[in-house]
């Protein structure tokens, strides 16, 4: 273990260096965030070997290899990944045709596993799937072409903590979640620090509503939207559950709600929201790897924010975003978390500030 932690300083330490290389230019207010150098990750995926036995696979440097246990799952995955193996085994039914295996748990011990195949599922499936449900003490889904059965439930409840101020959000399957919960609590503890009671903000790609329920305390009015079908349908319970009401949101684009924001089209899906209600000054922004467009770029310059609180979880597609913000913008504020220990990506949080025009 003493080793693991070791080799887990040495990655952090030069990713450390990246981060402080480019942002030392811009701000002298930055923070960094250790995760745990061991079960840390509460999602996985897996590629099947189903021949003389079933054998669970990821893919490491261009190679496929078999996966006994994985140190840095949490312990409920690495259980699973030992009860599936001798379970689907047992059962012809079960491992025909399956080609891949999902797994999500919570810290407090939930989880399901999806079984996802290149067959059709039937009643014969369901019950092998009930027995198997039984038996490793898991709620179990299984997908194939324009199907998906769920025996049990086809989420876990995750409980963040925020500066003390703890919240559960419910984390559904196929939805975008942080991978790692306690760097996410981070996360969250670092907007929540750098955020005071403001007016009314705008969120984008805001998922499931990790980061809406928290900003929701901070902000008089939020609006947040998501492009995504599944998501939206999450965030909705999500905002529901934590009887949260100053929250208005639409399944769009990022830059489908800067246009309407600009004023430059009107949108069905944003109908129900009088944007002229909303007085916004703060952007948070928490896309996908490959970061904002140019377009994107263009119209969040064009809207003028006074604050711009970007999450990022590429780092190359930040640098190159926040080269393009400095023509309006000033970086007031960037942490370094580490999301995704022992790989080279990073997570980063950056809190731009409007200049002030002569």
């Amino acid at each position: 273990m003493n080793k693991k932690k070791d080799e887990y300083l040495i990655q952090f330490d030069k990713k450390k260096r990246d981060f402080l290389l480019f942002f030392t230019t811009y701000t002298d207010e930055l923070e960094f965030f250790q995760s745990p150098s061991s079960n840390f990750r509460t999602r996985a995926e897996f590629g099947v070997i189903s021949k003389n036995s079933v054998e669970l696979t990821m893919v490491k440097n261009g190679k496929q290899i078999l996966i006994e246990q994985l140190d840095i799952c949490d312990q409920s995955i690495n259980k699973f990944i030992r009860h599936l193996k001798q379970q689907i085994f047992l059962s012809n039914v079960l491992k025909d045709k399956l080609f891949q295996v999902e797994m999500q748990v919570s810290r407090k011990g939930e989880g399901f596993i999806s079984l996802i195949y290149h067959k059709f599922l039937d009643s014969n499936w369901i019950d092998e799937a009930q027995k198997l449900s039984k038996r490793i003490k898991t709620s179990v889904i299984g997908r194939s072409k324009n199907q998906k059965l769920v025996i049990g439930r086809d989420y876990v409840i995750e409980t963040y903590d925020a500066n003390g101020d703890k919240f559960q959000i419910k984390l559904y399957e196929h939805c975008f979640s942080q991978p790692n919960p306690y760097i996410c609590d981070q996360m969250l503890s670092w907007v929540d620090n750098n955020t005071s009671l403001k007016s009314d903000l705008v969120e984008l790609h805001c998922g499931l509503g990790t980061f809406t329920v928290l900003l929701s305390k901070k902000f008089s009015k939020v609006l947040c939207t998501e492009n995504s079908r599944l998501s939206t349908k999450a965030l909705q319970v999500n905002l529901k559950d934590n009887c949260i009401s100053n929250v208005s949101f639409g399944r769009m684009s990022g830059v489908e709600t800067l246009e309407a924001l600009k004023g430059n089209r009107e949108f069905r899906r944003l109908k129900h929201v009088n944007l002229e209600d909303y007085n916004i000054d703060t952007l948070f922004l928490d896309p996908p790897r490959p970061g904002l467009d140019s377009r994107t770029l263009d119209l969040i310059k064009e809207v003028n924010f006074k604050e711009i609180i970007y999450l990022s979880c590429g780092f190359q597609s930040l640098k190159s975003n926040i080269r393009d913000l400095l023509s309006a913008y000033k970086v007031d504020k960037a942490a370094f978390f580490d999301q995704f220990p022992f790989t080279n990506h990073m997570e980063t949080g950056v809190i731009l500030n409007r200049k002030t025009r002569a």
